[in-house]
């Protein structure tokens, strides 16, 4: 019970510093972020502008929840990861998935790698709604 635990924790806090390296990086390349929407063929300049700044600041907010709300924030980054999947595979059914815009070290990111970190992200993000809903296996 220990390990598993200590294993929710560290995936707890991976998925914490995962989501917010990601956010940041489209923030601060925002112009680059915006591009690579723009790329898609599925948004109009002005929706892209807009569209950009929702995703960080859902982000952004999904971790805030994330970290104040355990159980209630691993199902909304859950939530979140699987519309991003779908997103990805969705512009690969359409032949637009060029490379992944999320940012820093996994921008530029081949199609396969790309759904293979997001499937992971949203079983983690399950395994840790799940650990969650158990009150006994973290402190708030």
């Amino acid at each position: 019970m220990q390990l598993y635990k200590k294993t929710i924790q560290i995936v707890y806090y991976f998925l914490i510093l995962f989501i917010s390296y990601t956010t940041m990086n489209k923030f601060l390349s925002i112009e680059s972020f915006q591009t690579n929407l723009l790329k898609t063929g599925f948004f109009e300049d002005s929706t892209t502008i807009y569209l950009s700044y929702l995703i960080i600041l859902t982000e952004f907010v999904a971790v805030l929840i994330l970290i104040f709300y355990k159980k209630l924030g691993a199902l909304l980054m859950a939530s979140m990861l699987s519309v991003f999947t779908i997103y990805i595979l969705i512009l690969r059914f359409y032949g637009r998935y060029e490379v992944c815009g999320c940012g820093g070290v996994l921008n530029g990111l081949q199609f396969k790698y790309h759904l293979m970190i997001n499937v992971v992200l949203v079983f983690s993000s399950f395994l840790i709604y799940n650990a969650f809903k158990n009150k006994n296996l973290y402190e708030n």
